[in-house]
């Protein structure tokens, strides 16, 4: 396995569906909006990131259009892609002249197609090396599990719209499974239960406020009731309707189920050994959507296993993927070289 290039910069990038984050020597050096702002008669990207967003907002013309650059895992635009890249790269080094080595969290199940496209946008981005690592072991390693020991380790990340599991051994993988399900997907099924329950119209973006501010998976003793205020789905009239925390938390672990079928499907592939060191190591849930209240504890009365979150949940996998570039040898089996596509660069 090759080595990365020298001791200069090193960047550990989680590049999700919504943001990109950095981080390099101690801390998250970046940290953006994963898209691009577009204009809409010339097609010229006039943004990207944080400005984009910027010029999305304040524009009073309408303008301009964001095209958000990664969904779950593959590039929705090549060229667009590699601009965005080099432009947080270029940002994260202070336009210094070195050219950093950077490990990038990617799905479980990406395509060796996929991977190919990614290494070649990164490379052409203006960096010195470039390899891949999945996002439950960037996960696992940023929250400080140690993956060449004979420990078993189960690790799943919930993004905005892909959750990726895996369970590992020995410096090695025993098998990884992705499915399209993320933050979005239970804003979605809020919208949904609000139309078909209440026949109240909801956007996404209310949806994820009111599961931020109220939702949990398990209630408490004491019912709580709040508003919720959208319109009436027959005539389009503004209503407002009363919601309980326990109406919500049904509705969250409904639309947590697949994920809750998912560990299930990759925990059939331990062996009964395995078994045994999860029962007593526990499940790493990591990504935004593990903050919510009360996810670790319904997962684990679901599958029978500790779920535990890290401090950083949201970060832990830009920081395992920067920690990886000084552990690619110890790592060689969970690393995929850019230079396997390109034969070095």
């Amino acid at each position: 396995m090759k080595a990365f290039s020298g001791a200069g910069i090193k960047f550990g990038i989680d590049i999700g569906s919504s943001q990109i984050r950095i981080y390099s020597g101690s801390k998250i050096v970046l940290q953006e909006a994963s898209c691009a702002a577009i204009e809409n008669d010339t097609g010229e990207v006039v943004g990207f990131g944080t400005d984009a967003l910027i010029r999305m907002h304040s524009s009073q013309s309408g303008n301009y259009h964001l095209v958000w650059a990664i969904k779950n895992g593959i590039m929705t635009d090549y060229d667009i892609t590699k601009e965005m890249l080099r432009y947080f790269i270029n940002k994260a080094t202070h336009q210094s002249v070195s050219r950093p080595n950077v490990m990038i969290s990617v799905p479980c199940e990406l395509s060796e197609v996929v991977r190919h496209a990614l290494v070649d946008v990164v490379r052409h981005a203006g960096v010195q090396s470039v390899s891949l690592i999945s996002a439950p072991i960037a996960a696992a390693l940023g929250s400080g599990q140690i993956l060449d020991l004979p420990d078993t380790i189960l690790s799943v990340v919930i993004g905005k719209n892909l959750t990726d599991c895996g369970i590992y051994c020995c410096g090695g993988t025993v098998y990884e499974k992705s499915l399209a399900f993320g933050g979005h997907s239970i804003d979605l099924g809020i919208c949904r239960f609000l139309q078909k329950k209440y026949h109240l119209m909801v956007v996404p973006e209310q949806a994820e406020q009111l599961k931020h501010e109220w939702a949990s998976c398990v209630s408490g003793g004491e019912q709580k009731i709040f508003t919720v205020r959208g319109r009436r789905l027959e005539d389009g009239v503004e209503i407002i309707i009363e919601l309980t925390d326990h109406e919500l938390a049904l509705v969250m672990q409904e639309n947590l189920m697949p994920v809750v079928k998912l560990i299930k499907d990759v925990l059939h592939y331990s062996t009964p050994e395995m078994a045994e060191d999860l029962i007593h190591n526990g499940m790493l849930l990591s990504g935004g959507s593990a903050q919510l209240p009360g996810i670790p504890q319904w997962i684990s009365s679901q599958i029978g296993i500790p779920v535990f979150i890290p401090k950083e949940p949201e970060t832990v996998v830009a920081i395992g993927c920067y920690q990886a570039i000084d552990n690619g040898k110890d790592l060689s089996l969970l690393i995929n070289q850019g230079d396997k596509y390109y034969g070095g660069f």
